[in-house]
């Protein structure tokens, strides 16, 4: 360990120890390992040099003089290691300890650092048995175990054969987590999903939806939930056969509080299929169940009612997509108020509604109203920006107005870019849109080109099977008529 590193080390030591973010400089005079660095003012030595570089931070409180670090970051990298030297030989409850019951600020990212350290390398048994604890050590196992799938990530570019090998490293860290299965492992599992979803790992998520549909454990609610949330990843004949098991295995939470949520995402899926019918009947449940609950369920009721709207209005019935799209935006108004990101979102349905009416001219002013409100909100980088974008450029494709609905719909690439990587599905539909353009404009090896890319990307995130790519396959079939 070099000066510098035990400098660091014996800081991060002393403010796990004393539970404290911030020490007293005179305080460290005295500590028999760094006393000397502290008190020595050459510039050349350990402490002053990371006062200069900004690792560290003094300040003034009181007429006393105390000691930081600066980048939140580097201390909590730094308190990691000092969490797996202390933690040599204890269980899991050392770090359920530091989790739950340290005051100090960075305990918790310190303990993530050295777990994820410790699993990377390997040793993953302390890890899981700190899964089965639970608690609020749950929120910071995500990190960890999100550190070991992607610790195979370096074949995510390589041939199917690498592939392969990827998705059985996945499957045996899957089947170890879920050994003797509790509902604590499925909630780290479910939210490591989120978080790649969140972080644009769509690859690693195909591969591991792909590992989970193979799991048959309906005992478990979140494992449906993470079932129904791997539906666009799976092939379409697992696809249906997955929904109808799962509707059927669904059945026996009907007390739990999450019950009409597993409902709603059901109906989201079968809407994905085009089957109305069934998408309607489930979304009513979740309505009724929602309403008869107690607790302050308006926002999730809100979604309902906003989904069945996109319902009807996937199937062409006007007056219901009006009727639900104007409750929606009702009940967003009241709920938050006119500049909210919710109303702009359902300012965007009615908008929606004109376009289906072939009143063009009126969907473009609610548009620009829905875009004002996410411009004021989250500014012009912002993917609910580019999507509003992409829904004006296609109001101005369907009146035949080219020229707007491409600066539109490039605006939206643009956005897209400067926020995602070249492969991100929100790309994909830029391409497809901009590929309608040139469609429609009579240059078919232009949209045949955009139309590619569009389709190149969604079979990266979701394979072939993604019901997107059936209808770009559509659009090139076409173009080659042409």
């Amino acid at each position: 360990m070099t000066d510098t590193h035990l400098l660091l080390y014996r800081l991060a030591e002393l403010m796990l120890e004393q539970e404290r973010h911030i020490l007293s400089v005179d305080d460290l005079f005295d500590d028999d390992r760094i006393g000397d660095y502290v008190k020595s003012i050459q510039i050349d030595s350990p402490y002053q040099q990371m006062i200069f570089e900004g690792v560290l931070t003094e300040s003034v409180r009181d007429e006393k003089l105390f000691v930081s670090f600066t980048v939140e970051g580097y201390f909590h990298y730094v308190l990691g290691e000092v969490i797996e030297k202390k933690s040599q030989g204890k269980g899991p409850e050392y770090f359920k300890g530091i989790i739950e019951e340290s005051n100090l600020k960075g305990a918790r990212e310190g303990s993530e650092q050295c777990l994820i350290r410790e699993v990377i390398s390997g040793q993953c048994d302390r890890f899981f048995s700190l899964i089965d604890l639970g608690g609020k050590s749950l929120n910071h196992c995500v990190l960890p175990l999100s550190a070991l799938f992607l610790s195979f990530s370096r074949l995510e570019n390589t041939n199917s054969c690498d592939s392969d090998h990827k998705k059985n490293y996945f499957r045996n860290i899957i089947h170890t987590l879920l050994e003797n299965p509790t509902e604590n492992d499925y909630i780290v599992l479910l939210n490591t999903f989120f978080y790649f979803d969140t972080i644009q790992k769509n690859k690693a998520v195909l591969s591991l939806y792909e590992v989970v549909s193979d799991l048959e454990n309906y005992s478990s609610i979140n494992f449906l939930t993470i079932i129904i949330k791997s539906m666009p990843y799976v092939s379409m004949d697992i696809r249906l056969k997955l929904l109808q098991k799962i509707e059927l295995e669904s059945q026996k939470f009907k007390t739990e509080d999450i019950y009409p949520e597993i409902i709603f995402e059901l109906g989201t899926q079968y809407l994905i299929h085009r089957n109305f019918d069934k998408s309607i009947l489930l979304y009513e449940e979740s309505y009724r169940i929602f309403q008869r609950m107690h607790g302050d369920y308006e926002s999730k009721i809100e979604k309902i009612i906003s989904n069945l709207g996109a319902v009807y209005w996937y199937s062409g019935d006007i007056e219901k997509t009006r009727e639900y799209f104007n409750l929606s935006y009702n009940q967003c108004l009241k709920m938050y108020g006119p500049d909210h990101s919710s109303t702009g979102g359902a300012l965007q349905n009615l908008a929606l509604v004109r376009v289906l009416e072939e009143n063009y001219d009126e969907a473009i002013e609610i548009f620009q109203k829905a875009v004002n409100i996410n411009l004021k909100i989250y500014g012009f980088v912002h993917p609910d920006t580019a999507r509003v974008y992409s829904n004006i450029g296609s109001a101005y494709l369907r009146k035949s107005e080219y020229k707007a609905a491409y600066n539109y719909f490039t605006k939206a690439l643009v956005i897209d870019k400067n926020i995602f990587h070249e492969t991100h599905p929100c790309l994909g539909l830029d391409y497809d849109d901009i590929g309608d353009v040139h469609f429609f404009q009579g240059d078919m090896s232009t949209a045949k080109e955009h139309y590619e890319k569009s389709k190149s990307i969604f079979m990266l995130n979701y394979g072939s099977e993604y019901p997107h790519i059936q209808l770009l396959d559509e659009k090139l079939g076409k173009t080659n008529d042409h």
